[in-house]
């Protein structure tokens, strides 16, 4: 493609983008699960609608569900799906997908309802699992519902066919084959891990990364004032693209800033970071003498 775009005297990043459209569609039309679920989505945010279009192209039953009812149903509307009240919602899927933060998971309003979760598989998208993956584990034990964690490794945006989900089993998961099925029936990876480890990863992942992206995001905005000069109109491909990241990231500074207070292993990935950060100044400086 690229070959035929330089010899019709057309962008090769067009033919790149061109394909990448291809793909994606052609991804989202190979979505066919060998079975339809029932599955009750709790939550209305950004997550709980990049899931909901993943179950619209696969075709299973979805009811939304929520603190909110104005919201819940907006969202159900929007994908003609069907919205009930929490106890409804609970006893009515074979399978519930907790797309809350921490504290809509372990609210009043789910808590005191997901008992009647009983012999149903139950999952947080949690992207943080040290301080919760043992209360929900207990709370399954006592309940009596499988419980299985995960992180979609992805934002929030619509159909994300192709992307990956981590699968982080429990004592009461049971058939996890199953569920990794449910999750490629829609079109996702599933990686399996343990709790440790997925902390580990996403120190290097997410923490690293994201401490990175949001310095640089404040040293921007006040190199910029300082030097008083507008660069909107002068970035370069290399900067255009990181600025994209830059913006996205700053979109998710809520979540973001969550996983840096509560992933174990962050404080040693910023330590690490700040060092090799002091390590080339150091090095630039010298170099400058």
């Amino acid at each position: 493609w690229r070959s035929l775009a330089r010899a019709y005297g057309i962008p090769e990043t067009l033919a790149d983008n061109l394909l990448s459209t291809m793909f994606s569609v052609a991804k989202m039309r190979e979505v066919n699960p060998s079975e339809k679920r029932k599955i009750t989505l709790v939550g209305y945010g950004g997550m709980a609608r990049s899931l909901a279009s993943l179950f619209k192209l696969a075709k299973h039953e979805v009811v939304i569900t929520g603190r909110s009812q104005e919201k819940s149903q907006k969202l159900a509307m929007d994908f003609n799906f069907t919205y009930m009240p929490m106890p409804q919602a609970l006893q009515w899927g074979e399978i519930v997908i907790l797309a809350l933060p921490p504290e809509g998971v372990f609210s009043e309003n789910v808590t005191r309802f997901l008992h009647l979760s009983k012999d149903k598989v139950v999952m947080d998208i949690l992207s943080s699992k040290t301080r919760f993956f043992g209360k929900l584990e207990e709370m399954s034990k006592q309940m009596g519902f499988r419980f299985v964690s995960t992180h979609p490794l992805f934002g929030p945006y619509l159909n994300p066919v192709g992307e990956k989900i981590v699968l982080i089993p429990s004592e009461t998961t049971g058939d996890l084959e199953e569920i990794s099925e449910f999750w490629r029936g829609v079109g996702l990876t599933p990686l399996i891990t343990d709790v440790d480890t997925h902390e580990k990863l996403m120190a290097v992942v997410q923490v690293l990364p994201h401490f990175f992206i949001l310095g640089l995001s404040s040293s921007l905005d006040l190199l910029s004032r300082e030097l008083n000069v507008d660069f909107s109109q002068f970035q370069t491909t290399n900067f255009r693209e990181i600025y994209k990241i830059v913006r996205r990231v700053k979109e998710l500074e809520p979540v973001i800033l969550e996983i840096q207070r509560m992933n174990p292993y962050a404080e040693q990935a910023r330590r690490l970071g700040l060092r090799e950060l002091n390590t080339l100044f150091s090095t630039l400086q010298e170099e400058k003498k």
